[in-house]
């Protein structure tokens, strides 16, 4: 592990203990497995890798009340993934998260309006990576009766890497319908349409890619000489997901998302499935 990673993970200790002392924050942890079938977005099936991702995400938050109808609520947030096959993958970040929410009229059932601002360091194993990320988000959410609810989001978002290859930026627009089944358990489904920079890999030549993508580099991510495409392209996306209470402060949440990317000529498709713990301390 480098050593900016590992002094992110003194950070996370330090913060967790100061933040359970800390009166009024409120830390929440989620601990997450997925399985990506192509992790490496690639449109040959031969260069089609699958792997299984570990992450684990810390948000410290408080909330402030400026007005009747309006809060602030400040978060710091420190993630970490870890990829037991390609370790060149494994990377944390450490950031903050200032939203502003309104709400618009009276009762558990009036809309809620926000924006967030975020900001991020990120590092990686792969150097190349490192970098800054940076984004808007943008939402209205709704509650109709005690049993359904939906949220419209719009994000922003922009990553600036140390090699071209790595920048992301895209717009993101999502919407999320939700269904508390039980009084402990929910069913989401939630639809998206994303337009920006996607990262794919393959086995040179390709001069199909090259085409497409000004910023490559040669690579050995996946344990063999890949060469990794900066695209911009379009992605439509679901994901279902099914949330279990297991008390008052923790839950599980099982999710399978399906992704499709395209950029004529170039297409792939995601599968993930992914089993999560969030704990609210």
């Amino acid at each position: 592990m480098p050593a900016s990673a590992r002094f992110l993970v003194a950070a996370v200790i330090a913060l967790v203990v100061s933040g359970v002392r800390a009166e009024g924050w409120a830390p929440s942890l989620m601990l997450t497995a997925a399985w990506h079938d192509n992790v490496s977005n690639a449109n040959a099936s031969a260069d089609r890798v699958g792997a299984l991702q570990t992450s684990a995400a810390l948000l410290l938050s408080e909330r402030y009340s400026i007005a009747r109808d309006d809060s602030l609520h400040v978060s710091a947030r420190f993630a970490g993934d870890w990829w037991e096959r390609y370790r060149a993958l494994n990377g944390a970040a450490a950031g903050a998260r200032v939203e502003w929410q309104h709400k618009l009229g009276l009762g558990a059932l009036a809309p809620i309006v926000s924006v967030e601002l975020a900001a991020d360091a990120v590092t990686a194993n792969e150097a190349g990576r490192r970098g800054t990320g940076k984004g808007v988000t943008l939402a209205l959410r709704k509650r109709f009766n005690d049993l359904w609810r939906v949220a419209l989001t719009q994000e922003f978002a922009r990553h600036d890497a140390r090699w071209a290859v790595f920048d992301r930026s895209g717009a993101e627009t999502a919407l999320e319908v939700g269904r508390d089944v039980t009084e402990f358990t929910r069913f989401a489904l939630r639809v998206n349409y994303r337009k920006g920079d996607v990262l794919s890999y393959g086995t040179p030549p390709r001069p199909d890619l090259v085409a497409l993508a000004p910023n490559r580099a040669d690579v050995e991510t996946f344990g063999r000489p890949m060469v990794a495409y900066s695209i911009d392209a379009r992605t439509v996306g679901a994901r279902a997901s099914y949330i279990s209470a297991l008390n008052e402060q923790s839950a599980v949440i099982l999710a399978y998302e399906w992704r499709d990317t395209e950029r004529s000529p170039f297409h792939y498709v995601n599968h993930l499935v992914s089993l999560a713990l969030s704990h609210q301390f």
